[in-house]
């Protein structure tokens, strides 16, 4: 892992977006905790959080940045979710034509259970195991673990702009779209092609 640049003029939308993430996940974003994902020093990231609140963008409040609503409409986040237990071709395509959607891209990887339920048999590999594997992708700004709740539990965390949807998954677009409005986040949503119709989970294990 490289070090940290010093003296890098720090995007404003990379500040953004790893407040945004940051904040999402386990942690909560700090100046210090910022400079270290974004590998800036702390000179740059204070300076960058001083334009981005003048600006009206971001707000401090006990060490704690976070968004202001100006901030989090200059990121627009898309949403994906799945099992993705043996990543193949198929799932870099869809990853890839959701992140053209937007500039953040989160992905939930679904639960055991919720594996097991929809297809009838244990997932190859166990929820974390999937989830650091997602994490990996270029694609993927962050990875997080589904629950075992409803999907409107974490899309009502994540609040994305788009969700997108893999061309075989069985949601109902119109659904989601009117369930999310009635809880008070306003999507869109979008159905993910493949250039791989034929390459799935499945049919790789029929063929071990």
């Amino acid at each position: 892992m490289a070090g940290k640049e010093k003296g890098r003029n720090l995007e404003s939308l990379d500040l953004l977006r790893e407040v945004y993430l940051e904040n999402l996940g386990d942690a909560r974003a700090r100046a210090s905790s910022l400079g270290a994902s974004l590998r800036v020093d702390a000179s740059s990231v204070r300076s960058a959080l001083r334009a981005a609140s003048e600006k009206r963008l971001v707000r401090t409040e006990k060490g704690i940045v976070s968004l202001t609503p100006a901030g989090r409409r200059r990121l627009k986040v898309v949403m994906m979710g799945g099992a993705f237990e043996i990543i193949h071709p198929g799932h870099v395509h869809a990853l890839s034509e959701a992140k053209r959607l937007g500039n953040t891209l989160v992905v939930v990887v679904a639960t055991d259970e919720s594996v097991q339920r929809n297809k009838g048999r244990a997932p190859v590999t166990d929820q974390a195991s999937r989830v650091g594997l997602v994490s990996s992708l270029r694609q993927v700004d962050l990875a997080l673990p589904g629950n075992r709740g409803s999907i409107y539990e974490i899309l009502l965390k994540i609040r994305p702009d788009i969700v997108a949807l893999g061309y075989d998954q069985r949601h109902s677009a119109e659904d989601i779209v009117r369930e999310a409005a009635r809880r008070g986040v306003s999507i869109r949503t979008a159905r993910m092609g493949t250039t791989f119709p034929d390459l799935k989970t499945s049919k790789i294990l029929l063929s071990l």
